[in-house]
């Protein structure tokens, strides 16, 4: 019997409620600290009903990191799109945050709670760098010196280091996203 588009809506909200949950209690606990038991508790579920969307926690980990790769992926291929010129960089590092979501902001946290997981995991953020590193291949211009590619991937990497800043404050998303907009318009002013 195939599956309906009402089934397949609910199963796509269910995985989506999962990997919320997921993070949330990841970040709050630890990856090690969080077992699946608890992740099915938090949603009212059986630990036999999650499996049926993700096989393990690793599962709803390596689902988490595909989306910011896409994400990636997406920035990557609107920077190729463009005309290349002086203001590039900064447009590119405008849209990334531009799309910044609460779910990213809660993956980078998790993330940063969580670097020994992520590193076992993959090494996640190694995928972050070689992908912004990717973009920055398109942006500057071929044997750009060092200095110009470490400024640039400053620029990206600022997101970050505010919300490390900010990680004992009870700075909001909004709050972390209006200060490293500012930094970035300093950095490429």
């Amino acid at each position: 019997m195939a599956e309906t588009e009402d089934e397949r809506r609910r199963g796509a909200e269910t995985r989506e409620a999962i990997r919320r949950i997921a993070l949330k209690l990841f970040t709050e606990r630890g990856f090690e600290g969080t077992s699946i038991k608890d992740i099915a508790d938090a949603l009212g579920t059986t630990k036999s009903a999650l499996y049926y969307h993700f096989p393990s926690k690793d599962a709803i980990v390596a689902s988490l990191v595909e989306d910011r790769q896409a994400e990636l992926d997406d920035l990557l291929e609107w920077v190729k799109r463009q005309e290349r010129g002086p203001d590039l960089l900064r447009r590119a590092a405008f849209r990334w945050l531009d799309t910044v979501t609460e779910e990213r902001i809660d993956g980078m946290r998790f993330a940063m709670a969580n670097r020994p997981a992520m590193k076992r995991l993959g090494g996640a953020g190694d995928g972050f760098r070689s992908g912004i590193d990717a973009v920055i291949d398109v942006i500057l211009e071929p044997g750009a010196p060092l200095e110009v590619r470490l400024h640039a991937r400053l620029v990206f990497e600022m997101l970050p280091a505010v919300l490390s800043a900010a990680r004992d404050s009870s700075a909001t998303t909004q709050q972390v996203i209006a200060v490293a907009r500012d930094a970035v318009r300093t950095l490429v002013a």
